[in-house]
């Protein structure tokens, strides 16, 4: 199975959305999804990286480089919305994923990456630490009425 790597694009929208609707359970604003690609597509510190087979979108990872202030002071990447369709789980698109938001990491020097993932994902938490992440931190995270 051949994987390519690349940004997404607005034209992935309605993929992308199928993608984390199967993950979260929750549909997405499509319309308002391709405004937020649109967006991330133009700044820098952002990078929204697609998996695709055969030229569909089978998963996704999106890295966000955070500036740090401790240390050395150079930056961190924060990776969220990592979703890997089922069909295509096993097959090294997750780990393919990541090593592409480490290469955008290490093209930012940044010093480390850091994700969170929910206490019940013991699958993917497996998986992370395959890859050499550790868990050694505890994630928080508090929900917001942003509307």
């Amino acid at each position: 199975m051949t994987i390519a790597y690349h940004r997404v694009t607005t034209e992935d929208a309605a993929v992308l959305s199928a993608l984390f609707t199967e993950f979260v359970g929750k549909e997405s604003d499509i319309e308002a999804m391709k405004q937020q690609i649109e967006r991330l597509s133009a700044k820098p510190e952002y990078y929204v990286a697609g998996a695709y087979r055969n030229e569909k979108l089978v998963g996704t990872a999106m890295g966000i480089v955070c500036i740090d202030l401790v240390g050395n002071c150079k930056p961190f990447l924060l990776i969220e919305n990592v979703v890997v369709s089922p069909d295509a789980q096993g097959k090294g698109v997750g780990k393919g994923l990541m090593q592409e938001l480490q290469r955008f990491a290490e093209e930012h020097q940044c010093n480390y990456m850091i994700l969170a993932s929910s206490n019940e994902r013991a699958d993917a938490h497996r998986f992370y630490e395959s890859i050499g992440f550790a868990g050694a931190k505890r994630g928080f995270m508090k929900t917001l009425n942003a509307g």
